[in-house]
Formats: C-alpha cells, structure tokens, sequence
C-alpha cells in the first residue's frame, strides 16, 4: 500500500472525530481505531476489485 493510502485513512478518522465533537458526541479511542480498520477493509475491496478489472481487460 501507498503512503497516501495511510495518511487519507487517518485523516479522515481525525477529521470524523472533530466533526463530532464540535456536535457534542460521544468519543471513544475505539471508535477511532473502528473507522481506521474500517477504512481499511474498504480500501482492500476496491484493490481486489480493481485487480478483477484489469485481469478482464487483458484477456479481452
């Protein structure tokens, strides 16, 4: 994986805990760590899909 893959993960989980908190919600260390596995688990099904479509394109 890319170095920028890592980066937009945690940023986004930053950006999600600040966004709630200016709302007043509750914050757990765990919920970060759920949105980066989460963003993670996302980010793999788009590489295996990804890899699905280039595999059909060259035997076509």
């Amino acid at each position: 994986m890319r170095l920028g893959i890592w980066v937009s993960i945690v940023f986004s989980a930053i950006i999600s805990f600040i966004i709630a908190s200016i709302y007043k919600q509750p914050l757990h260390w765990y919920l970060f760590v759920l949105i980066i596995f989460i963003g993670f688990f996302i980010h793999t099904i788009i590489l295996i899909l990804r890899t699905k479509e280039e595999q059909e394109k060259n035997e076509a």
